[in-house]
């Protein structure tokens, strides 16, 4: 069973929608066959947890050839990196389902059941082909929730983020397809598989072109600044799942994309784009900051200090040393909690008042004290507060960045300090003080609600409390790899 359990942990949601549809379940079969689903998922997932070995590597790989005359395959696995990303997923949609249960319409439910095989596709997929259909499998229902779902300017703002994402997808092509021609030219046989391919010497200026392919779909995923037009539009008239999705799973894989392909690739290039990807980094760290300073929208306020943060794990990434690279998996994860916990807030808050205009607010620990105790909490792990998963990666990246370049350590330290300000501010006129014209109509969380925010809470405790429970399974291969590129520890 256990060798063919990626797959079902791909396929399964996406079994479950195919049966859905073509039995035209009703709205309550529908909704309890996705969470059902997804709780499989969580359920394999935690089975592949309990069974991986830190030590191990790539493990329960599967591969089976699919276009074989062109060397394309179905070759699957997972390693700690992966592993990271495959149980933020599998953590994150039940409690989505969880926010979304009095959703109506249909096509919500099945869009988030694809969704979910397109990202974990391409976190386990290691054929470029196949990542890169899960990549582009990612993009059509978030197009569908934004346009049809969203609020705003929810047209023009889908189709922005389909431009720009299909702008780098199309630039990642082209790249793939050059490395599978050459490794054809170099041994007469066809392959796009990761380790095949990762054979395959080029002269510098081919390697600086086939790895900028690369990097910008990956910059533009993050979102790095320059490449962030889409983000703030996108999050301000997204649906809070799709919000949540955009923030803790889709800009993390861009990161995980460097990892992966990145380093996997082109390492001695990379070296070459880290000194003007660690300055894009460090200038998207402040800029976002003072952009989410002057935001009076909750929403928009809050994708821009996810900007800033997600640069933050751009500039570890690029800190080749232990605590860098392990701050930002870790970081990765607990940002990835803090962004889903707020993100669900907000939009709690919205559906209750029907504004998250920061100056319409004002007093929400007055009408509805647990909201905003659990409000408070997530911004502040958000902030990087002491106790909190964020605040062990946060540290660890500035600790990396300091190692590398003191000069590059404090500009990581602002991060904090900044996100400190941005949130006390918004706290200050948002939960204290007198209440305003919309929070009066607020109401306290309900026993469901409670049931999707007390888990990401508690796992923001104990990723702060006891990082020591979860660094042991990304460390030795974190190890390894900077072992291989000459990394200091």
């Amino acid at each position: 069973m256990m060798e063919k359990v990626l797959t079902d942990i791909i396929f399964l949601p996406f079994v479950a929608a195919l049966l859905l549809g073509v039995l035209r379940a009703p709205l309550g079969w529908l909704r309890l066959g996705a969470l059902l689903s997804s709780l499989g998922v969580l359920a394999l997932v935690l089975a592949v947890t309990a069974g991986f070995d830190p030590d191990g590597g790539m493990q329960y790989m599967r591969h089976l050839p699919w276009i074989a005359n062109y060397g394309i395959a179905y070759f699957v696995g997972v390693d700690a990196l992966s592993l990271v990303l495959l149980l933020l997923i599998a953590i994150l949609i039940p409690l989505l389902y969880l926010y979304m249960w009095h959703e109506k319409r249909k096509g919500y439910w099945y869009n988030m059941m694809l969704l979910q095989t397109g990202v974990t596709g391409a976190v386990l997929s290691l054929d470029l082909i196949l990542f890169y259909l899960f990549w582009e499998t990612m993009l059509l229902p978030v197009f569908i929730m934004i346009g049809r779902y969203g609020s705003g300017d929810r047209q023009r703002n889908a189709m922005k983020i389909v431009l720009m994402t299909v702008m780098g997808s199309m630039s990642m092509l082209l790249a793939i397809l050059y490395l599978g021609y050459s490794y054809f030219a170099a041994t007469g046989g066809w392959s796009f598989d990761l380790e095949n391919l990762s054979t395959l010497r080029f002269s510098p200026l081919t390697s600086v072109w086939l790895a900028a392919g690369f990097l910008l779909a990956f910059a533009i995923k993050i979102p790095l600044v320059g490449f962030h037009t889409w983000m703030a539009p996108a999050y301000g008239s997204s649906p809070t799942p799709a919000v949540v999705i955009l923030s803790a799973i889709m800009a993390k894989l861009g990161a995980y994309g460097i990892w992966r392909f990145g380093y996997g690739l082109f390492e001695p290039t990379l070296k070459l784009y880290a000194p003007f990807i660690m300055a894009l980094a460090i200038i998207g760290m402040l800029y976002f900051a003072v952009r989410a300073v002057t935001e009076n929208d909750l929403r928009r306020m809050f994708a821009y200090a996810s900007g800033s943060h997600l640069s933050l794990i751009a500039l570890g990434v690029f800190v080749t040393n232990l605590y860098g690279w392990g701050g930002s998996l870790y970081f990765i994860a607990t940002h990835a909690l803090s962004s889903a916990g707020i993100f669900i807030m907000i939009g709690l808050l919205y559906k209750r008042v029907g504004s998250i205009s920061i100056g319409a607010l004002g007093g929400l620990a007055q009408q509805a004290p647990r909201f905003a105790l659990f409000f408070v909490f997530f911004a502040l792990s958000i902030a990087g507060l002491p106790g909190t998963g964020g605040f062990v990666g946060e540290l660890l990246i500035i600790v990396g960045a300091f190692k590398a370049d003191p000069l590059i350590g404090m500009f990581a330290a602002t991060t904090m300090l900044a996100a400190m300000l941005y949130v006390f501010w918004m706290l200050q006129r948002t939960v204290f003080g007198s209440a305003g014209a919309c929070s009066s109509a607020c109401r306290d969380l309900d026993a469901r609600e409670l049931a999707m925010l007390i888990p990401l809470a508690l796992l923001l405790l104990v990723t702060g409390i006891v990082p020591s429970l979860f660094t042991p399974i990304f460390e030795p291969q974190l190890t390894a790899m900077l072992a291989m590129l000459g990394g200091a520890r």
